[in-house]
């Protein structure tokens, strides 16, 4: 068993063809005070804990045009190896 309750997740994200990349990580900062951990390219990776990472989610998925999730991750390395496979 795990030692702490809270727990991270990170958040591997896409641009899409049209998508607004910039646009959609300042809302997904004031929405869920999520914070941006890595950037390169059309991709993105953003920490947010087990709590939040549902409604996160489903916020990517709904509200966002043209942005997707690759991945959710309890470890940056794994999302950073989804980026260069």
């Amino acid at each position: 068993m795990k030692g702490s309750v809270y727990r991270k997740r990170y958040v591997l994200i896409k641009q899409g063809i049209e998508g607004n990349l910039e646009m959609a990580l300042d809302k997904i900062r004031a929405k869920f005070g999520s914070k941006l951990k890595f950037r390169e390219g059309d991709y993105a990776i953003v920490l947010t804990d087990q709590f939040q990472k549902d409604n996160l989610c489903s916020y990517i998925e709904k509200g966002l045009n043209d942005i997707a999730i690759i991945t959710v991750s309890g470890t940056i390395k794994k999302c950073k190896e989804k980026i260069q496979s």
